[in-house]
């Protein structure tokens, strides 16, 4: 899926960090040695004209990207844009020999998120080893209240909350304490999210979610706001093991006060606007080594309970009283070479080629998905 925290600052100086189980030295991936061997690169081209198009269009300039780490380090790559209809893809992938390769940034049709389940059914289906979460984490990313159903399963502390599918449905949380904040339960990459998505009262609750409603006929989540520190941390899979970044902290404190503290689509996709510069990441996140420790930790079980599998990225916040809610996971988070993952992977000593080459190696290595 499209990444949802860019990088916009320099990580500082001095920072805690948390020693995750495995030694940051044993974590860290290196080139492939064996002989150049085939790989598929597959990605979608995106809709430049389509309303917040910018998600989907950036992953072009990824593959561009990917391709070339994957050229550097011996590999033959067989690239292929996959375009509508699905039908159109699948005989794309269908020509390519059972047991290949596929390193997967396929994010999705334009205006038809859940493309990106139906191709990697395809790539399953065909006896393909594509690289990132399996259908089923990957439906779970569109499906946001039976993944915190699943998450709060696994005994991790998820932001509370419920499905809206119809505006009688909000009735169910006007006894609740506003504020509250409204997102899509089927989308991802903070696709209709706004400031107006923070609402105070009954009114503004109503007219909100019938806005989005309208435009995000899956259903609406309708969750407590939380007012404390936003963390993100993603997670590399590595020889089987989890293995949780140093996470960042998203800095409001440049923000307008008469805006609220969220990553706004704007914020995180429109690099000239204003909002996107005053509201930078920080990583290592310079917290306490405790809460560093809590969020790694947390995301390794979140994306575990998730089944994902490659890599995924887990999204935190602090409640008033400073006790840190899991908001979401992110399977297949962005892999810009200047956005969040890239960045919490150099701040765990590893260089964009070595996370790169250690996506393509859980694929090749690890088992076969089977969910």
């Amino acid at each position: 899926m499209p990444e949802a925290e860019r990088s916009r600052s320099t990580a500082p100086q001095a920072a805690s960090k948390a020693a995750d189980p495995r030694p940051l030295e044993a974590a860290v991936p290196v080139p492939m040695t064996e002989a150049p061997k085939t790989v598929a690169l597959i990605h979608n081209l995106g809709d430049p004209g389509e309303e917040e198009g910018a998600a989907e269009c950036e992953v072009v300039d990824i593959a561009d990207g990917v391709q070339e780490i994957l050229e550097r380090a011996g590999r033959r790559v067989v690239r292929r844009a996959l375009s509508p209809p699905l039908s159109a893809a699948a005989a794309v992938l269908e020509a390519l020999p059972a047991g290949t390769p596929v390193f997967n940034l396929f994010e999705g049709f334009p205006g038809d998120p859940a493309s990106e389940v139906q191709v990697a059914l395809l790539l399953r289906s065909l006896g393909l080893r594509p690289t990132g979460c399996p259908p089923l984490s990957l439906h779970l990313g569109l499906h946001k209240d039976e993944a915190k159903r699943i998450l709060r399963e696994a005994g991790l502390l998820v932001v509370g909350g419920g499905l809206c599918r119809s505006c009688a449905d909000a009735g169910a949380f006007l006894p609740s304490a506003f504020p509250l904040f409204l997102k899509p339960a089927a989308s991802d990459a903070s696709h209709g999210i706004d400031a107006g998505n923070l609402v105070r009262d009954a009114g503004a609750l109503q007219k909100r979610l019938r806005e989005m409603l309208d435009r995000f006929p899956g259903g609406v989540l309708v969750e407590p706001f939380l007012p404390g520190r936003e963390f993100n941390c993603s997670a590399v899979e590595v020889s089987g093991d989890w293995v949780a970044l140093p996470p960042s902290l998203v800095d409001y404190s440049g923000l307008d006060p008469e805006l609220p503290p969220v990553l706004t689509f704007e914020a995180k996709w429109a690099t000239e606007s204003e909002v996107f510069v005053k509201t930078p990441t920080v990583c290592p996140a310079p917290v306490e080594a405790r809460v560093v420790e809590a969020v790694r930790s947390a995301t390794r079980r979140a994306v575990a309970a998730l089944r994902c599998r490659g890599y995924a990225r887990a999204d935190f916040r602090e409640d008033s009283e400073g006790r840190l809610h899991l908001l979401e996971v992110n399977p297949n988070p962005g892999l810009a070479a200047d956005a969040g993952m890239a960045k919490q992977a150099r701040a765990m000593g590893w260089t964009y080629d070595a996370l790169v080459l250690a996506i393509l190696e859980a694929a090749e290595g690890g088992d076969p998905w089977t969910c």
